[in-house]
Protein backbone atom coordinates (compact mmCIF):
# COMPACT_ATOMS: atom_id res chain seq x y z
CA UNK A 1 0.00 0.00 0.00
CA UNK A 2 2.69 2.07 0.73
CA UNK A 3 4.63 1.70 -2.40
CA UNK A 4 1.81 2.58 -4.24
CA UNK A 5 0.99 5.87 -2.86
CA UNK A 6 4.95 6.51 -3.73
CA UNK A 7 4.34 5.49 -7.41
CA UNK A 8 1.83 8.07 -7.01
CA UNK A 9 3.65 10.98 -5.16
CA UNK A 10 6.69 10.58 -8.03
CA UNK A 11 4.28 10.02 -11.15
CA UNK A 12 2.88 13.54 -10.19
CA UNK A 13 6.06 14.96 -9.74
CA UNK A 14 7.17 14.09 -12.85
CA UNK A 15 4.00 15.33 -14.75
CA UNK A 16 4.33 18.93 -13.11
CA UNK A 17 7.97 18.79 -13.66
CA UNK A 18 6.77 18.64 -17.62
CA UNK A 19 4.40 21.12 -17.57
CA UNK A 20 6.71 23.56 -15.61
CA UNK A 21 8.76 23.00 -18.22
CA UNK A 22 6.19 23.16 -21.19
CA UNK A 23 4.58 26.71 -19.67
CA UNK A 24 7.71 28.28 -19.08
CA UNK A 25 9.01 27.25 -22.76
CA UNK A 26 5.72 29.19 -24.21
CA UNK A 27 6.16 31.59 -21.97
CA UNK A 28 9.62 32.45 -23.37
CA UNK A 29 8.39 32.48 -26.66
CA UNK A 30 5.62 34.22 -26.43
CA UNK A 31 7.15 37.04 -24.68
CA UNK A 32 10.04 37.55 -27.11
CA UNK A 33 8.47 37.04 -30.21
CA UNK A 34 10.80 35.51 -33.38
CA UNK A 35 11.12 38.89 -35.07
CA UNK A 36 11.89 41.23 -32.00
CA UNK A 37 14.89 39.56 -31.27
CA UNK A 38 16.45 39.93 -35.37
CA UNK A 39 17.55 43.37 -36.50
CA UNK A 40 16.30 43.88 -40.21
CA UNK A 41 18.51 46.05 -42.56
CA UNK A 42 17.35 47.82 -45.21
CA UNK A 43 18.24 45.89 -48.66
CA UNK A 44 19.78 48.02 -51.42
CA UNK A 45 20.00 46.98 -55.15
CA UNK A 46 23.72 46.98 -56.65
CA UNK A 47 23.58 48.74 -59.96
CA UNK A 48 26.30 46.91 -61.39
CA UNK A 49 25.61 43.53 -60.67
CA UNK A 50 21.91 44.08 -60.22
CA UNK A 51 22.34 42.16 -57.00
CA UNK A 52 20.18 43.11 -53.56
CA UNK A 53 22.20 43.12 -50.36
CA UNK A 54 21.32 44.69 -46.79
CA UNK A 55 22.64 48.39 -46.46
CA UNK A 56 24.89 47.66 -43.73
CA UNK A 57 27.16 45.52 -45.80
CA UNK A 58 27.06 47.48 -49.34
CA UNK A 59 29.51 50.01 -50.09
CA UNK A 60 28.78 53.84 -50.24
CA UNK A 61 30.03 55.45 -53.08
CA UNK A 62 28.67 58.05 -55.26
CA UNK A 63 25.22 57.73 -54.06
CA UNK A 64 24.98 54.35 -54.94
CA UNK A 65 25.12 50.96 -53.41
CA UNK A 66 27.75 48.34 -54.41
CA UNK A 67 28.17 44.89 -53.43
CA UNK A 68 31.71 44.94 -54.05
CA UNK A 69 34.87 47.60 -54.77
CA UNK A 70 35.43 45.85 -58.32
CA UNK A 71 31.24 46.69 -59.02
CA UNK A 72 32.08 50.19 -58.10
CA UNK A 73 35.02 50.42 -60.10
CA UNK A 74 33.60 48.84 -63.23
CA UNK A 75 29.77 51.09 -62.90
CA UNK A 76 31.94 54.00 -62.06
CA UNK A 77 34.21 53.79 -65.40
CA UNK A 78 31.00 53.96 -67.30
Amino acid sequence: MLARILLFIFIAYVVYLVLRVYWSARKVNRDSGFMDNRKVDEMVLDPQCQTYLPKGEAIHQDGNYFCSRECAKLFLSR
